[in-house]
Order: structure tokens, then C-alpha cells, then sequence
């Protein structure tokens, strides 16, 4: 099989050859240290299956960078400090047109992608500004939560900016040839949902059954956190699948393939704040095995990281993750089908 036939093979729930490698976002560090700062030269040293169609943001925006973005969002050196949609009156101020999902997708890079990878390896689009993400932070977290029992009104007309934006960017997502698409809405905290169940099942599943509607292809979501009492609705959503899976919230991937693994495509759980921020090589491999044990039978199962690679982990331990979890996903697949 080549890297496109087995993650597509995966996501019919059928076994591979062995397990699809993926990882939806590498910080701009770490790819200069693996690959001199190219996305897809990195992801080439690293093996992965899935690469992107589009990666990065356009210079127009300062979001994830200094200063405030098109939503009103504030960061300062890539780090998130608070929203200014306080009030209903800087709505319209901070509400992009959906057609500015345009300079996501640069048509020259997207060509090159395509041509170069769409028939050997599965093409995807992973962006982090999922419409609950995306309202909380133009506000604010804390005057968002407040706003919710507070100024529902505008509430609904943050969730439902940012419920035309993810659409306008899935959309462009599938224009561009992604195979799947993964968006990220952190909902929750390593102890539990943001909110009460009953009230995500209020206010947001259905914007999420309407931008799942809108989407040609797999849809895989993002959140961290503890995210176990909110899968099913997710499932009722339409998601194809999951992906995070966060050790640190107590998320057992074994319990969830036995509960979830016929029906969603898992992705992630591999342990970034305990194994690959530190430089013990069998520590690595026995977290690849437990991932590869867990979620690697009757497919369905991406291996990756439980968020992203980022800034302050060990290159070694990356390189090393990737190696054995090609090597014992293999192996572990061949010992099944004697």
C-alpha cells in the first residue's frame, strides 16, 4: 500500500499494512530543526502519510502572532490575552466576509501539493478556529461563559460568525482537494467539558451539524481536554472522528476503541508532555506500543501526538516515535493476520 490507499483503508475501518502516521500541526521550530523549516520536508523525514494541501497563515493576519486579529482576538508573541467583543456594537468591526478564507489557500501551493503528493499520500486540512473557539476568544473566555446566561443574544451571533467562517474554510478545504479535514474547538479542561453537557448540546451541535453538512469529506474533530461526556453527541453530529485523546485528562484510548471504534476514526493520544518533552528513547517506544495496541485493530486509527509538535520537545523522541510506531504497527498487523 502506498500512504494514501492505507489511511484510506483506515478510515473503513479495515486493517492496513500498518498504521497512517499523521500529525496535524508542527510548530515552525521544530521544522527548522528536522527539516531546515519546510512543512512538507518535515513531514517526509517523519514518514507521515497525511500531508497537508494548504499549510500556514496568510501575512494579512495577526492571529496566533502580536497585535489583534480580523475577530478581535489579542495576542501577543503567539500567544492568546483576551477578545474585545464585549458588546454587541464590535461585531460587525471584528466579523470578516467568509470569502477572506480565500487567502488561507494559496492556489500556487495547493497545486504543487497535489501534484507532487495527491496520488501517493492522503491530502488534509487542519485549521484551530472551530466556532465555539473561535466566539470565546473574540470575547473573551470568562465574559464569553458570563455572556452565555447574561447576553445570549450575542452569544448566538458570535457562534454564528464563526460557524459561517469554519464552513467558508471547509468549504476552500474541499475545493483544494483535502481527502479529510480536521478543525479544532477546545471545549474542554483535563477535568471535564467547559460547560455543562446540556447546554453544548444547546448552543453547539447545531452549528456542528450544519458545518458537517457543508463538508464533502471526512470531518475529524479536535479538542483537548477530557472530552468522554460529550463523544456521543459529536457521534450525533455526524463527525467521522476524534482526535486528541489526551493522556493527561485521564482518556484511555483502549476504552474508547472498544466503545467509539466502529463508528469514529480515533487520532492522537500519543503522550507530549511526559514522553516527548523528554529524552528517554524507550519511554518513547513503550507509549508508541500502548498507542499501537490500543488503537490499531479493525483499523480506524491514526497515530499521532495528542495535540501537535511544538517548541520545547525532544527531536530525538519525535524521530523516534515515528520510526517505531511504522516498525511495530507492521509488525502488529502481520502477527494478526497469520
Amino acid at each position: 500500500m502506498n500512504s494514501r490507499e492505507r489511511v484510506l483503508t483506515s478510515f473503513k475501518f479495515q486493517e492496513p499494512d500498518q498504521v497512517p502516521l499523521f500529525e496535524a500541526w508542527i510548530e515552525v521550530e521544530i521544522a527548522k530543526e528536522i527539516a531546515g523549516g519546510d512543512p512538507y520536508k518535515t513531514r517526509e523525514k517523519l514518514g507521515l502519510d497525511c500531508l497537508p494541501v494548504a499549510v500556514g497563515h496568510p501575512k494579512s493576519t495577526n492571529a496566533w502572532r502580536t497585535g489583534t486579529d480580523e475577530w478581535g482576538r489579542v495576542f501577543k508573541d503567539g500567544l492568546y490575552i483576551d477578545g474585545k467583543v464585549k458588546k454587541m456594537e464590535l461585531l460587525e468591526e471584528y466579523t470578516p466576509d467568509p470569502d477572506y478564507a480565500d487567502a488561507w489557500f494559496k492556489e500556487e501551493e495547493i497545486k504543487v501539493a497535489k501534484k507532487k503528493y495527491g496520488k501517493s499520500h492522503a491530502l488534509y486540512y487542519a485549521f484551530h478556529d472551530g466556532c465555539l473557539g473561535l466566539s470565546y476568544m473574540s470575547m473573551g473566555l470568562k465574559d464569553f461563559f458570563v455572556a452565555v446566561h447574561r447576553d445570549r443574544e450575542l452569544v448566538d451571533a458570535l457562534m454564528e460568525r464563526s460557524t459561517e467562517w469554519t464552513i467558508a474554510m471547509i468549504e476552500r478545504s474541499c475545493d483544494a482537494g483535502a481527502d479529510f479535514i480536521m478543525f479544532g474547538d477546545d471545549v474542554a479542561f483535563v477535568t471535564g467539558p467547559m460547560m455543562n453537557p446540556n447546554l453544548f448540546k444547546e448552543l453547539v451541535i447545531p452549528k456542528y451539524k450544519d458545518i458537517v453538512k457543508a463538508c464533502k469529506v471526512p470531518l475529524i474533530w479536535h479538542s483537548d481536554g477530557d472530552i468522554r461526556p460529550l463523544i456521543p453527541m459529536i457521534l450525533e453530529a455526524g463527525f467521522a472522528g476524534i482526535h486528541s485523546f489526551e493522556p493527561n485528562a485521564h482518556i484511555d484510548l483502549g476504552e474508547i476503541k472498544r466503545e467509539y471504534g466502529k463508528r469514529l476514526i480515533l487520532a492522537g493520544n500519543l503522550d507530549v508532555s511526559a514522553i516527548l518533552t523528554q529524552p528517554d528513547l524507550e519511554l518513547v517506544r513503550k507509549d508508541v506500543e500502548r498507542c499501537i495496541n490500543q488503537g490499531a485493530p479493525g483499523g480506524g486509527y491514526l497515530f499521532s501526538s495528542c495535540n501537535s509538535l511544538f517548541k520545547g520537545m525532544v527531536i530525538e523522541s519525535i524521530l523516534e516515535a515515528y520510526k517505531h510506531a511504522k516498525e511495530y504497527s507492521r509488525k502488529f498487523y502481520e502477527q494478526r493476520t497469520r
